[in-house]
């Protein structure tokens, strides 16, 4: 590793598995003090016990004073915040839109996007204090339209929408915005509801790489977007797919 992040103070959202997970180890492994948060106590401790570097804080994110404690939780162990990667999120597959319950809807709407507008409420003063990074994780369907994901798009569209909007409300105040956008990453959110497994070889027919991503891919991204190697970049979406949106 090249210590890329050494003394930098981090909350990532999110860090019990996959994506999260990955990038709460790379930066703790690039030197930065680490904050997981999330829903699920137990598997946050197991992304902790990867190194000493890293700590967690339990709860629901899509809920205000969870969000603020996450954010407290890294400025009263590490003295400030730097880097927030809000990594949390839910995957839901909406076969017909006209099916689609209300409480489905509210539940995407509060994981998705809720909980995005609650972390970067509570972390702006202090990412304003240290000229910090925010990085949002969109996902490829908020650039191109799939069968069966009306309503995971929406959500992941308005979090790049707000992405952009923040770029450029504080860019002027030293803080960058910016945004990972992942495709199929193989994780417990990849195709809910069938067995991957079983068609993980004809997805990654389907990409110009010819195999699905890792939550290691978004690793090192996230590190970029987060260190000074992406100093003149905000409002952006990285979109990290194998290719499939180039097609």
């Amino acid at each position: 590793m090249t210590q890329q992040l050494e003394g930098k103070r981090c909350l990532v959202t999110g860090g019990g598995s996959g994506i999260g997970r990955a990038i709460a180890t790379r930066y703790a492994a690039e030197g930065a003090s680490v904050v997981v948060a999330g829903r699920r106590e137990e598997r946050l401790t197991e992304t902790a016990e990867a190194s000493e570097r890293i700590s967690t804080c339990a709860g629901d994110l899509a809920v205000p004073e969870c969000a603020e404690r996450a954010v407290n939780a890294v400025v009263e162990r590490h003295g400030g915040l730097d880097i927030v990667c809000h990594a949390a999120g839910i995957l839901r597959r909406n076969e017909v839109l006209a099916e689609t319950t209300d409480d489905e809807w509210a539940l995407d709407i509060a994981v998705n996007l809720t909980a995005t507008f609650l972390a970067c409420r509570a972390a702006i003063p202090h990412l304003t204090t240290s000229k910090g990074s925010l990085i949002l994780v969109g996902s490829q369907l908020a650039h191109i339209g799939l069968p069966g994901y009306a309503t995971y798009s929406a959500t992941k569209g308005g979090v790049l929408s707000m992405m952009r909007a923040l770029a450029v409300d504080l860019g002027p105040r030293g803080v960058r915005v910016n945004a990972l956008s992942p495709g199929v990453v193989e994780t417990e959110m990849a195709y809910i509801g069938r067995d991957f497994s079983e068609i993980r070889d004809q997805v990654a027919g389907m990409l110009p790489l010819r195999r699905v991503g890792q939550p290691e891919d978004m690793a090192g991204p996230a590190v970029f977007l987060a260190s000074d190697d992406s100093a003149w970049m905000t409002g952006q979406s990285l979109v990290i797919d194998g290719g499939f949106t180039a097609q």
